[in-house]
C-alpha cells in the first residue's frame, strides 16, 4: 500500500512539474516572438531613417538648385533693368531729336 502511495505521489509531482514546464516553454515562445517582433520593428525603423536621409539629401539637392537658379534670375533680372533703361535712354533721345527737328 506504501508503495502506491508513494507512486501515486510521484505521478502527481511529475505531473505538477510537467504541467510547470508547460507553463515555462509557453512563456518562452511568447517571449521569442516578442523578440522577433522586436527585431522586425527595429529593422523597419532602420529602414525608415535610411529613407528619411535619402529624402533629406534629395530636398538639400533640390535647395541647392532653387539657389543656383535664383542666383541667374538676379543675375537675368539685373541685365534686364540694364536693357529697359538704355530702350528708354534711346526712345527719348530719339524724341528729343526729333521734337528738336521739327521745332527749327
Amino acid at each position: 500500500m506504501e508503495t502506491t502511495n508513494l507512486e501515486k505521489l510521484l505521478q502527481e509531482h511529475l505531473k505538477a512539474d510537467q504541467s510547470r514546464l508547460d507553463r515555462i516553454e509557453t512563456k518562452i515562445d511568447k517571449l521569442s516572438e516578442t523578440v522577433v517582433a522586436i527585431a522586425r520593428a527595429e529593422e523597419k525603423l532602420l529602414n525608415l531613417e535610411a529613407s528619411k536621409r535619402e529624402l533629406w539629401d534629395k530636398v538639400e539637392e533640390h535647395d541647392t538648385r532653387l539657389d543656383d537658379h535664383e542666383k541667374r534670375l538676379n543675375s537675368g533680372s539685373v541685365t534686364l533693368n540694364t536693357i529697359n533703361k538704355l530702350f528708354w535712354i534711346l526712345i527719348a533721345t530719339g524724341v528729343a531729336g526729333l521734337a528738336s527737328i521739327w521745332m527749327q
